[in-house]
């Protein structure tokens, strides 16, 4: 028979045990009554007048003192011990120190400890027989014993001192409350010896971003092949049947460790009782209780006052009684839990009963309520909720918050757990200022397909005494391993659904257009080709429908590219396809077709990449209007010739005793491209690049094949790095370059004059980190023929931990490009930029942007807020002002493509919640990814 001893809600742990007391016994037998009688090996028997010791009697053989331990793997067959005779002698006057006998490891090697089936009878316990009996036991800190005067104490130290160890000074001040502490003084000293036992303290990093489990490494997969040792000060088996141990015992095995002071095992019924102080710690469990009852045949449990510690979450809480039904079902009496750490109650959730069921994945709860800080706060006869990733039908938390065009909005979602692979989700939203909106979105996942369905519909809106919808329908197709679809379909029943009824912190900017899309692909080793098409729906009431890009019915790409292994050639073709669809202006079909070969050659230090191209792009028109054209097709045929080089030398040096490799990249780009008239081509989709330092590098400043540049051009710069060399993290970087123009640039957008500079701006960008918390960035450019800079930017990043974050950050921009003759500097950015968040007092923190136009003193955008964090819970509140629509007015001096905007624009304002009760639930805006969005280096906090 299999034995298996369960240590408190673990897997069932199967092992032989063998059996030997820590004190060397010396065993008489009573001539009369047949029992026997049992001393230590330094006390004689005490003397009776009824029992005679027999002539013939031998020593016990081999009977040593030791430990219970295993040092069989736990799969091992359990022993057998067998009833027989074992001849004794008298008790020697003085014996012999103790031995520690070796481990048994084996029936065969099992020692009988009875005769006639009855148990050892200890010996009662006196001062002196305790001194004798009684060995050093495993569990950690101090022993005290009373000496053989009975009027002083003996103490010793087994590992570190408790008191020793760093403790943070904590004292739970229950303040103004309504209630008295869920859990006492004593509790919560139970809770820091349970924390004490766990390989890390959960609440240790609670606040930080990331959190964590520092140098944390779990055994629970060593289990299964690693030993269990048992110690006691005390054991007895009676007719090979019941296993006691008394005092101080011990059971440990790989991350699994009990203590208690008695420990009793039936191997008929198969029944382990703990009993007196016990206490359990593993990886991700710490409890205590009064006592255990565990029936391992049926993985049945009972535990009474049991306080427990689950560090994953973390959670700690009580529990009267603790009945394990069965290998999935647990039920509790008496149930008080919190995340908070031991000493803090803010929040508290108590329940009459609890019922947790790991088959289904659910929980229940019976009159359940919730406490915060000493104050009831909510109360639910019945609650049934999920206890792991398992989806299950039921309100979500709910949010709401406050803006100046919707007024106060509360939303409470239902969540519909249709079936594993569906599931929908209901919003009914309300907004003071304008009405009722019903929402929802409904999601579904087979083996090739993904996809999302949103639908808001508002019956009327108080303000405006119409209805309004919005829908959206999201879809991604994976018909084979190389070949996929996806679209992206949205409408709006008008242009201010989103202003007037959305949060405000979806987006971090104002969005002007939106956009419907959708696409199929096909990729494989050396082509690709994609087909796509698209629509725009205006959601800004200052942009007309003449504004809106065109849409693009279809478009088709296709890409092909080869290398050869006997040599350095790559070839490369790009075609396109598009026609470009307007209801109010030019109609037109666009081909272009790009065939190029490069020769790369390339060294450890060196590179030099000649590429030839030839680009043929052909255009057929149409007017919408019935409007007669000067033509109706259009071709242009162009060569382009470029060659890459570059230099990499590097050496090490060093810095203020600290080494650094040192690396200098001069790079030189030359380009050619022949002049020609495109004056007549329409533009379609094309725009002027933003010039920064890699813009300087491509083949065309436009974006967009309706203009190809004209080029005779060499791109001379520099680019130095340094690096550290023991953790190589690039600790500075600068580059330098220059355009140099031989000819004049004639192809231009329509509107734009020729450019007849010979230099191109001299571009310098920085970067540096100048410790492991600080860095810099900075870029500037000068303009030689204006004798100005004609961009400036410039940040400060300071980030640390925890949630220290400031970010400075100035931005000018001088416009030379768009013709402006009003002389209002209407196209020009002078704007500064500051964010941060900042702890102050006692886990309150100050998080904020400021986004402000030096040029129109005005502010861009800014928000406000105050957090407040522990270990278990956070509240956050914020106000924020933002551009909600920018006003965009006809320049009469440029061309219809070219409009002035208005930083003044249309503001609007709101204020946001959130409060968290970790590890339960919340409620309000989750502001996490708007302070990511907003916030460079803040990170999302530790759930």
């Amino acid at each position: 028979m299999r034995r298996r001893l369960f240590l408190l809600f673990l897997p069932s742990i199967y092992t032989p045990v063998s059996v030997a007391n820590e004190a060397l016994w010396n065993c008489v037998q009573s001539k009369d009554t047949k029992e026997w009688v049992c001393v230590g090996e330094k006390k004689p028997a005490n003397k009776t007048s009824t029992a005679k010791i027999p002539d013939q009697v031998e020593p016990v053989k081999d009977v040593q003192p030791e430990a219970i331990t295993t040092t069989q793997p736990i799969v091992a067959e359990p022993v057998n011990v067998e009833s027989e005779s074992v001849p004794v002698e008298s008790a020697e006057l003085e014996p012999s120190a103790p031995k520690r006998s070796e481990s048994i490891e084996t029936d065969k090697d099992t020692r009988q400890v009875s005769a006639e089936s009855k148990p050892v009878n200890l010996l009662p316990v006196t001062p002196d027989s305790k001194k004798l009996l009684q060995t050093e036991s495993n569990r950690p800190g101090w022993s005290c014993d009373a000496n053989t005067e009975g009027k002083n104490w003996d103490c010793k130290l087994v590992g570190t001192d408790p008191k020793a160890q760093a403790r943070p000074v904590e004292t739970y001040e229950q303040g103004i409350s309504l209630l008295t502490p869920a859990f006492d003084h004593n509790e919560e000293q139970t809770f820091n010896n349970l924390k004490s036992q766990l390989k890390y303290d959960p609440w240790l990093n609670c606040t930080a971003p990331g959190g964590g489990k520092p140098g944390f490494v779990p055994e629970k997969d060593l289990r299964n092949v690693s030993p269990l040792d048992i110690n006691s000060d005390y054991a007895e088996i009676f007719d090979n049947e019941i296993y006691s141990y008394v005092g101080n015992v011990e059971m440990t095995r790989a991350d699994q460790r009990s203590v208690s002071n008695k420990a009793s095992y039936d191997t008929i019924s198969e029944t382990l009782d703990l009993q007196g102080s016990v206490y359990y710690s593993e990886d991700e469990l710490a409890l205590h209780s009064e006592s255990a009852s565990l029936n391992l045949a049926s993985d049945q449990a009972r535990l009474r006052e049991a306080l427990f510690i689950s560090p994953s979450t973390p959670l700690r809480g009580r529990a009267k009684t603790i009945y394990k039904e069965s290998r999935s079902l647990t039920r509790y009496k008496g149930v008080a839990y919190t995340s908070c750490r031991p000493g803090n109650q803010d929040w508290v959730v108590h329940a009459a009963e609890l019922k947790l069921n790991k088959t289904t994945g659910q929980g229940a709860a019976k009159n359940a309520w919730l406490e915060f800080k000493g104050t009831p706060v909510f109360y639910s006869p019945y609650l049934s909720f999920p206890i792991d990733d398992r989806r299950l039908s039921g309100f979500l938390a709910p949010s709401f918050g406050n803006t100046q065009r919707g007024g106060f909005r509360l939303e409470t979602p239902y969540y519909w757990n249709i079936a594993p692979n569906f599931d929908a989700t209901l919003r009914p939203r309300y907004l003071a200022n304008r009405g009722a909106i019903l929402g929802g979105g409904f999601r579904y996942l087979t083996e090739m397909t993904a996809g999302t369905t949103d639908l808001e519909f508002m019956p009327n809106d108080s303000l405006r005494d119409n209805s309004r919808y919005f829908a959206a329908l999201k879809n991604n197709t994976q018909f084979t391993p190389h070949i996929n679809s996806n679209f992206d379909l949205n409408y709006v029943s008008d242009k201010e659904y989103f202003s007037d009824l959305g949060n405000a912190l979806s987006t971090s900017t104002y969005n002007s257009y939106l956009v419907s899309q959708a696409n199929l692909g096909y990729a494989n080793e050396g082509v690709s080709l994609r087909g796509h098409v698209d629509n725009y729906q205006s959601i800004d009431k200052a942009i007309t429908n003449e504004r809106l890009p065109y849409r693009r019915l279809p478009q088709v790409n296709l890409n092909l590219n080869h290398s050869f292994d006997f040599m350095p050639l790559n070839t490369l073709m790009d075609a396109e396809y598009v026609y470009f669809q307007h209801d109010s202006v030019i109609n037109g079909q666009r081909a272009n077709v790009k065939p190029s070969v490069s020769f790369p050659l390339q060294t450890a230090s060196a590179f030099l990449t000649p590429k030839l191209s030839l680009q043929h792009t052909q255009y057929a028109l149409n007017n919408p209007k019935g409007g007669v054209l000067a033509t109706d097709s259009l071709s242009r045929t162009l060569p382009i010739f470029s060659a890459d080089s570059g230099l990499y030398t590097e050496k090490d040096v060093n810095f203020f005793n600290r080494s650094y490799l040192h690396t200098l990249e001069p790079r030189l780009f030359y380009l050619y491209i022949p002049n020609a008239d495109q004056n007549d081509i329409p533009i379609f989709d094309t725009a002027l690049t933003d010039f920064s330092f890699n813009s300087m590098f491509l083949e065309n400043r436009f974006s967009g094949t309706d203009r190809v540049q004209d080029a005779n051009q060499l791109t001379a710069a520099l680019t130095t790095r340094l690096v550290d060399a023991t953790s190589g993290k690039e600790k500075l970087k600068l580059s330098v370059g220059q355009i140099i123009y031989f000819q004049d640039r004639k192809v231009t957008l329509p509107g734009y004059p020729i450019e007849t500079n010979q230099l191109s701006p001299l571009v310098a960008e920085l970067n540096a980190g100048l410790t492991d918390h600080v860095s810099v960035s900075s870029g500037v450019q000068w303009d030689s023929h204006l004798n100005d800079i004609v961009r400036y930017n410039a940040g400060l990043h300071y980030v640390n931990e925890p949630g220290e974050i400031v970010n400075l950050g100035y931005r000018y921009r001088k416009n030379t490009v768009i013709p402006d003759l009003s002389g209002k500097r209407l196209y020009d950015i002078i704007q500064s930029d500051a964010s941060f968040h900042w702890p102050v007092y006692d886990n309150w923190s100050v998080v904020g942007r400021w986004t402000y136009s030096l040029l129109n003193n005005s502010t861009q955008e800014s928000f406000f807020g105050l957090e407040k964090e522990n270990c278990c819970w956070r509240f956050r509140v914020i106000g924020r002002r933002w551009i909600n629509s920018i006003n965009l007015n006809q320049n009469p001096n440029t061309p219809d493509a070219l409009p002035i905007v208005d930083a003044t624009g249309i503001s609007q304002t709101g204020v946001f919640f959130q409060i968290e009760l970790k590890g339960l639930t919340g409620i309000g805006e989750k502001l996490d990814q708007f302070f990511e969005n907003q916030i460079y280096g803040y990170r999302k906090p530790q759930e």
